[in-house]
């Protein structure tokens, strides 16, 4: 399993564990592997088993959601020698409020420094590790980040963007196991209330260009550039997904997808321009 995950990536294993390799690990994960929810939304079998992770990421090629990049992650570090530790979060997205813990995140404790690393956050996913024992504003990817304490046992994962924080979520050290996950995975991928029930989400995030596809709009982030494209048609939804994304998405998929999540909100807001 990690041979051929590091051979995927275009890697070798180190002879120890270090920070270069554990940057560049997290960047050619996140490169390579799309962040999407299309498992929930065609209901199939979400198993949480490493081999099955396994072969839907690396074997598949079919990406997935937080449960599932971070828990292969893991895994390899693990494998490599890393010191790594399960921890959950709250999905804030700048909202301080009440939420389950339905996000899955990795502490790596390296030479007596503890990073966050997270391979399965969509488009704001950091592309490299955090330092969690400063809370100064670290530089990844091209972006901006603190991990700033909230009270002795908290910590808010945040991205500067345009000048201002924003709270992408909160985690805290407690002890977690994977049956905290399990938990957790059957509420996103089976509660009416959850995000990835109710809509398409797919991501992809290189050094040098971010695509993010939610329900019928597709953003590109590219040298410092935003593009916008809605979706009109299920071919131009297959288009985007096997090309755009590299993922291998039939015709028939692509026509259920696009009339269940996209072709609603492309009426409704045709309903609201006739209007005006």
């Amino acid at each position: 399993m990690l041979n051929a995950y590091l051979t995927q990536l275009n890697l070798c294993a180190p002879h120890e564990p270090s920070l270069s390799f554990l940057c560049s690990l997290t960047r050619r994960h996140i490169a390579t592997h799309t962040f999407n929810n299309l498992g929930v939304l065609l209901r199939e079998p979400m198993s949480l088993e490493l081999d099955a992770i396994f072969h839907k990421i690396v074997i598949r090629q079919a990406g997935g959601f937080c449960f599932e990049h971070n828990k292969l992650l893991m895994h390899c570090l693990n494998q490599l020698g890393y010191e790594t530790r399960l921890m959950m979060a709250r999905v804030l997205n700048n909202h301080v409020r009440d939420v389950p813990r339905t996000h899955r995140i990795t502490l790596v404790r390296l030479n007596g420094d503890i990073y966050l690393v997270d391979c399965g956050f969509g488009a704001s996913v950091p592309l490299g590790p955090l330092q969690v024992n400063t809370n100064c504003i670290q530089h990844v990817g091209g972006k901006h980040y603190q991990i700033l304490p909230v009270n002795e046992n908290e910590y808010d994962v945040v991205e500067i963007r345009d000048n201002a924080p924003f709270i992408l979520y909160r985690f805290d050290s407690a002890t977690y196991s994977d049956a905290d996950c399990t938990a957790s995975h059957h509420y996103s991928i089976s509660h009416p209330d959850a995000v990835f029930v109710r809509n398409l989400v797919v991501s992809l995030n290189r050094e040098n260009q971010s695509l993010y596809l939610v329900n019928q709009t597709l953003t590109k982030f590219a040298d410092d550039e935003t593009q916008r494209l809605i979706i009109m048609s299920a071919k131009q939804l297959e288009s985007v997904l096997n090309g755009e994304f590299r993922l291998s998405v039939d015709s028939a998929i692509c026509n259920l997808l696009f009339e269940r999540y996209m072709s609603p909100h492309i009426c409704c807001e045709q309903s609201k321009k006739g209007a005006q």
